[in-house]
């Protein structure tokens, strides 16, 4: 079939027809073709047709489809921006060098989306770059590079970075970001950290935060002060539970500090804890 009449089929053909099209049109790679897979992926309803048009457009290649994949990374539809991600993800490293519009623009949600692809993309380069982004001046773009490396290996640069992250800031949700972070990496090298951190701290959410990664990690110095922090703003249930998690079952310590207090667990926590 001509490449005209594919393209025809590709937006007013059924289902069936628009995702056999989307196929074939893989065999043409110029820029009408390209542009046509870009537009169906965006404003298609049909999911199976968004994912043709993508693996097509993965079959063709090339620097006009990376090109095109982070200009759509733009667009509102979710999953025409996954299906971008995977497309940039799927080029690798040489989707890197065409994000530096997006790095570099005024538009702090720019940054976001290069964000959101250095991270689909992995690797040694993207972690530099995501890396730098932990001292972008807008806090979304900061802790959303800052969540992002959790995703990656081992790494010392990684680990001194959440350390000068977590010595240098002070707002509730960026603090939650990084302990999650901290946590989720299990960066035990960070214990000293946090519990230098916790001393200089005086929001009791903001303790349960730097608290929940010491326990997490296996702390066993601050239970107890873990324990009256979590009374205080009602989250005792969600420390024990992080307590379950990291040991296996509720320490006699902190047993010892619920009969104390006169606290009864739900059934169902205490068979956790079992």
């Amino acid at each position: 079939m001509p490449k005209e009449e594919l393209i025809r089929e590709l937006f007013e053909g059924s289902p069936k027809r628009r995702r056999l099209a989307a196929e074939d049109l893989a065999e043409y790679r110029d820029e009408q073709t390209i542009s046509a897979l870009f537009r169906a992926m965006a404003e298609d309803k049909n999911g199976g047709v968004k994912e043709v048009c993508a693996e097509s457009l993965k079959r063709i290649g090339g620097e006009s489809v990376i090109k095109g994949a982070v200009e759509a990374l733009k667009g509102e539809d979710p999953l025409a921006k996954a299906l971008c991600l995977d497309i940039l993800a799927h080029f690798g490293e040489d989707s890197i060098a065409h994000l530096s519009a997006l790095l570099e623009s005024p538009d702090y949600n720019d940054r976001k989306y290069a964000l959101d692809a250095l991270a689909a993309i992995g690797g040694g380069k993207a972690m530099e770059i995501i890396l730098a982004m932990t001292k972008d001046p807008n806090p979304n773009v900061r802790y959303t590079a800052t969540e992002y490396l959790a995703d990656f290996p081992k790494d010392p640069k990684v680990t001194q970075t959440l350390k000068d992250l977590l010595q240098e800031t002070d707002d509730p949700y960026g603090i939650s970001t990084i302990c999650q972070v901290i946590r989720s990496r299990k960066e035990a090298e960070l214990l000293p950290d946090l519990s230098d951190k916790v001393r200089h701290v005086t929001d009791p959410f903001i303790k349960h935060w730097l608290y929940k990664a010491m326990v997490a990690l296996n702390g066993t110095d601050h239970l107890l002060d873990a324990l009256e922090n979590a009374l205080e703003i009602r989250a005792v249930e969600d420390i024990l539970k992080d307590m379950i998690l990291a040991k296996g079952e509720i320490p006699p310590e902190a047993k010892g500090f619920l009969r104390e207090k006169g606290i009864e667990l739900e059934e169902r926590l205490l068979k956790e804890g079992l």
